[in-house]
């Protein structure tokens, strides 16, 4: 593409005043100097080069690209485009209806959660495979500054930051809640500390660390799923309730699940983009570019669960064993 070409959508300024006799090529007849006089005087970056030539009809619009082109290489025009842009509460609807297409095609096809929506009653969600969810989501909330510590000095917007601040502190100590349905199927602290995850649970946390620490704004689109985004109630915990699971083992799952719908976290990301004022059309795309691989490791942490849990193998995969 021609450097005129890419230029059309542009709205062309003069940096400073120019006339006629400042030009070396000029036609001869007043009336073609006159159109370019007037031309020039519609420099001023509030028409684009195909408006400026609509503007002049005695001037073919190859003329105007050529006279525009000519004072670009001579330095005179403002490289300066417009940046397009859209608020950020437009934005995130946009984003969370590409979260849900993509959810529809991976998570909600999952076999793990295929296994507790069609769960009915006792023993149709296996204990070990609750047990297991639950030792995942342990280790994924005891690595949680991993990934939230980084974004808690978000310097661009004091609003966005007061609110991370905020989440941050509500959700410190939850792995602890876990901890204790995990000591109710006899899973001790020393146990949890002995254990590895598994790596798709690694997997996950890695990579939202690694946005939290260079694409903060990435990294906020991502909280919504997290912390179930439009979720009244929890549909792994119903299973398990429908499965005849023992309380012991359920009632920490509903403190942490109430704790985090009684704060609104699935508001979060939400929350964030309505603070944030604009965001330019770049920027927009490369969010949008990054989503699929998001749910698409979010979804295989809950394969590796279902897969790892539902098989004969330990309960714990443990470092002393090694």
């Amino acid at each position: 593409m021609s450097r005129v070409e890419t230029s059309l959508s542009r709205r062309p300024r003069l940096v400073s005043a120019i006339s006629l006799k400042d030009m070396s090529t000029l036609p001869e007849d007043a009336a073609s100097l006159q159109a370019i006089e007037r031309t020039l005087g519609r420099l001023d970056g509030m028409l684009s080069i195909a408006q400026i030539a609509q503007a002049e009809p005695t001037l073919a619009p190859q003329d105007v690209e050529n006279l525009v082109a000519s004072l670009d290489e001579a330095g005179l025009i403002d490289d300066d485009a417009p940046v397009d842009f859209r608020p950020g509460s437009e934005v995130i609807l946009e984003l969370d209806e590409i979260v849900e297409a993509h959810c529809a095609e991976t998570i909600f096809q999952n076999p793990f959660w295929r296994t507790c929506l069609d769960a009915r009653g006792p023993g149709d969600v296996p204990e070990k495979l609750a047990i297991g969810m639950i030792i995942e989501n342990w280790h994924f909330l005891f690595r949680e500054s991993y990934f939230d510590a980084p974004v808690l000095s978000y310097v661009p917007n004091t609003a966005v930051r007061l609110l991370l601040n905020k989440f941050f502190a509500e959700e410190y100590g939850h792995d602890e809640i876990l901890l204790r349905a995990l000591n109710f199927a006899g899973l001790s602290r020393e146990d949890m500390r002995d254990a590895i995850p598994l790596p798709e649970t690694m997997g996950l946390c890695n990579a939202l660390a690694h946005w939290a620490h260079s694409d903060p704004l990435f990294f906020f689109t991502t909280l919504g799923l997290l912390e179930g985004q439009g979720m009244k109630q929890d549909s792994f915990i119903e299973a398990c309730e429908r499965s005849a699971l023992p309380d012991g083992l359920v009632g920490p799952l509903k403190i942490h699940a109430n704790i985090n719908i009684g704060a609104a976290h699935g508001s979060l990301t939400r929350s964030i983009f309505q603070e944030i004022p604009v965001l330019d059309h770049a920027t927009i795309a490369r969010l949008k570019r990054q989503l699929r691989l998001f749910v698409e490791l979010y979804d295989n942490f809950y394969t590796g669960v279902w897969r790892y849990y539902s098989s004969d193998a330990p309960l714990l995969r443990r470092v002393s064993q090694l």
